[in-house]
């Protein structure tokens, strides 16, 4: 009979380990899991008090104390928390399983503050982590017993296992809680700043373009190469904000796809006249192969037409004078790819590696792209359900192909 209660006892102890495990980690903020703990403690092993200490980064000393056990006023006239002397601080010299059936009379011991309650049995196990200890659970004053026994020791050894991975976890979740609210005030800063260039660079930038446009249209056939490049540089700059700007939002997923029915031939003579003109004073002469017909595209046309200008101006800029630029279209019943291929100087492997990250460029002062419209075009051509992609050796040119479906799901 008291074999059958000795071990109806014992289930019902692990029992209360296993409540007390699913209660520390609900837990959230480090606060409540150690009191979670610590009332766990006492729960388990039957002890009158408990105590979680938590040990400062260099394991020197406790840095966090929760007690269970006594009253908020109680703990208020004892005084500042303990630091890790005296029996406390064996735990964190030697991290092993203690127990004392005096803690008084311990060689180690340090004496109790005036308004201490009185202890005699105590039960100390380390709470160790990935990393080593990262604190220590204390029990003292066994209920209905002179000491603690040995399954109260295995007990809390467990619960302090459980501990252990509970702590670690609050902390993670602290630091990535941290983490995200640096990375929401970068965005909100990021956000700040595209604002800026939206509404201040941009429309000073698009004035400075208009009025060089005007003058060199004013100036005739022979404008002076000054006049030419205020206005070439302009453009430049101003289809770099406007890319660092759809890259923003391409980032922030604020921006769709505006689509609409339309011929892929309309597309591709609109985006060689954009190109034509750099071509042309460059001695570089674009080619269009396609075949004959309607080519029925279902899609966003201003973004096929933006990632099509921007290859197209690559391979013009690289491409040898007198020259020639291709652009291929290849459509089957499903997709349609474009390819735009230049016999310039070709890429690296490590070049080609690297070429669709923003800013990312090559070590060469001639390197291909600006930096961002490769980028932005790759993430346009995702954003089309589609991709964009290179072939290339050195000295033996590059094609980009993009690659969409003909009818885009979902539009």
């Amino acid at each position: 009979m008291t074999r059958n209660s000795d071990s109806e006892s014992t289930r019902e102890r692990f029992e209360r380990l296993i409540r007390a495990g699913i209660r520390i980690n609900e837990g959230h903020s480090l606060e409540t899991v150690l009191q979670e703990i610590a009332d766990s403690a006492r729960e388990v092993t039957g002890g009158r008090y408990a105590a979680i200490g938590i040990l400062g980064e260099s394991a020197e000393g406790l840095v966090q104390f929760v007690a269970s056990g006594i009253s908020e006023e109680e703990y208020r006239r004892i005084g500042h928390a303990p630091r890790g002397q005296g029996v406390l601080g064996l735990l964190m010299r030697d991290p092993r399983p203690l127990r004392i059936a005096d803690v008084s009379s311990h060689p180690a011991a340090a004496g109790f503050p005036p308004q201490h309650p009185g202890m005699r049995s105590f039960l100390g196990v380390p709470v160790i982590g990935r990393r080593g200890p990262v604190g220590n659970l204390y029990i003292a004053e066994k209920i209905g017993a002179e000491t603690f026994s040995d399954e109260d020791e295995a007990l809390a050894v467990m619960l302090a296992a459980q501990a252990a991975v509970a702590v670690e976890n609050t902390r993670l979740f602290d630091e990535m809680n941290r983490l995200l609210g640096e990375v929401r005030a970068m965005q909100r800063s990021r956000d700040r700043f595209y604002a800026m260039i939206n509404h201040e660079l941009r429309n000073a930038l698009t004035a400075v373009y208009g009025w060089a446009e005007l003058l060199v249209r004013r100036l005739g056939d022979e404008p002076p190469a000054a006049a030419r490049e205020v206005l070439e540089s302009a453009e430049r700059t101003l289809t770099l904000l406007n890319d660092l700007l759809d890259l923003s939002r391409l980032d922030a997923s604020k921006l769709t796809p505006v689509v609409r029915d339309v011929d892929a031939r309309e597309i591709v003579a609109n985006a060689v006249q954009t190109a034509r003109p750099a071509a042309q004073a460059r001695g570089v002469e674009i080619r269009i192969s396609a075949p004959a017909g309607t080519m029925a595209l279902r899609t966003d046309p201003q973004r096929v037409r933006q990632i099509l200008v921007n290859l197209l101006s690559n391979a013009v800029r690289h491409s040898p004078a007198p020259g020639e630029v291709l652009l291929e279209t290849a459509p089957t019943d499903a997709r349609l790819a474009f390819s735009v291929t230049d016999h310039g100087e070709g890429l690296t492997a490590e070049q080609q590696s690297v070429i669709f990250e923003a800013f990312a460029r090559g070590d060469s002062e001639d390197s291909r792209g600006t930096g961002l419209g490769l980028a932005v075009s790759l993430q346009l051509a995702r954003l089309l359900g589609g991709d964009l992609r290179v072939e290339s050796r050195p000295g033996a040119g590059a094609c980009f192909t993009l690659d969409i479906p003909r009818f885009l799901v979902g539009a």
